[in-house]
């Protein structure tokens, strides 16, 4: 599959770079241009410095468009949400509006101009689109700040800063500092693809570990209730009671011999030789009978039961 960024860097590596004296000969049409495309009625002359200026404008951003690949890959490492593609469109917005408003007369180059627009554009995307939940204007410029700030004062004093350390290196209120924190870890989408793996088609909802039991297990518990539904109809009613209660199939929990002695009101060893004796009867049942495969099994699960 072709990489569109590695083509769009191909593509603009052919373009050749802007001399000083292009870029004040273009901005000056540009300038020209401007003020222009406002005006309702335009004579023939208007008309020709505007289709110049849009010639110009062009051509200006066209020779920048590396500058704006420089910034982004700035910038590519920051962001959880937005791609390099992402960050490259905001700051060609940055880089057209630098055209339109840079002035040659002033004396200083367009590049030194519009490093500023392009880099408004990009952190202006990052605060607004590369989270889900959006902190105030400003927030993830503090954030940074105090990030380094606790970095540097571990590697000095061997302890992380206070909470109020932090708030009063941006300026904010101790409970302000405190929400920023907790804002800082984003929340994401389930079917976002995870940004450390390779780009194998998988999302994050694939990496989460199912809390139900596995598809083998549901079905190895269905042929075991099959199994015992099956040897409890040759059992007799006493029988079926003891089994319930001394493993708690009635859902209730299950007995001890004792508990099960008291329950039926017989001695506790006349309960423990009874349970025994039904434990076996069961066992043998199951040894003799094994049930037939389950509806949704390929075959039965006669060597986990101990079938043969």
């Amino acid at each position: 599959m072709p990489d569109p960024l590695r083509d769009y860097l191909n593509q603009i590596g052919k373009i050749p770079l802007l001399t000083a004296a292009e870029e004040i000969e273009l901005g000056n049409s540009i300038q020209r241009m401007m003020p222009l495309l406002e005006k309702p009625d335009l004579t023939k002359d208007e008309q020709k410095i505007i289709r110049i200026g849009k010639r110009a404008k062009k051509r200006m951003v066209q020779g920048n468009l590396r500058l704006v690949i420089s910034v982004a890959s700035k910038y590519n490492k920051m962001t959880s949400r937005l791609s390099m593609q992402d960050l490259i469109q905001e700051g060609n917005i940055g880089l057209i509006r630098a055209v339109e408003m840079f002035d040659p007369s002033r004396g200083y180059k367009f590049s030194t101009y519009a490093y500023w627009w392009i880099r408004q554009g990009i952190m202006r995307a990052t605060q607004t689109q590369d989270r889900m939940i959006k902190l105030p204007s400003g927030a993830p410029d503090g954030l940074r700040k105090v990030k380094y700030f606790m970095i540097d004062y571990q590697k000095e004093h061997g302890v992380m800063p206070s909470l109020k350390e932090c708030a009063d290196l941006i300026g904010v209120q101790p409970e302000t500092m405190r929400n920023y924190l907790q804002a800082s870890e984003d929340a994401t989408s389930l079917d976002a693809k995870p940004r450390s793996r390779a780009d194998d088609g998988s999302q994050i909802l694939d990496l989460i570990p199912s809390t139900y039991g596995a598809a083998d297990e549901d079905l190895e518990l269905d042929t075991a209730t099959l199994a015992i539904k099956r040897a409890f109809k040759e059992m007799t009613e006493r029988e079926r009671t003891i089994i319930t209660m001394r493993y708690g199939l009635d859902g209730e929990e299950p007995l001890s011999n004792p508990s099960i002695a008291k329950k039926i009101g017989i001695h506790k060893e006349a309960a423990r030789k009874l349970v025994h004796q039904t434990e076996n009867k069961l066992r043998d049942l199951l040894m003799d009978r094994p049930p037939g495969k389950s509806k949704r099994q390929k075959s039965s699960s006669s060597l986990t039961w101990g079938w043969s």
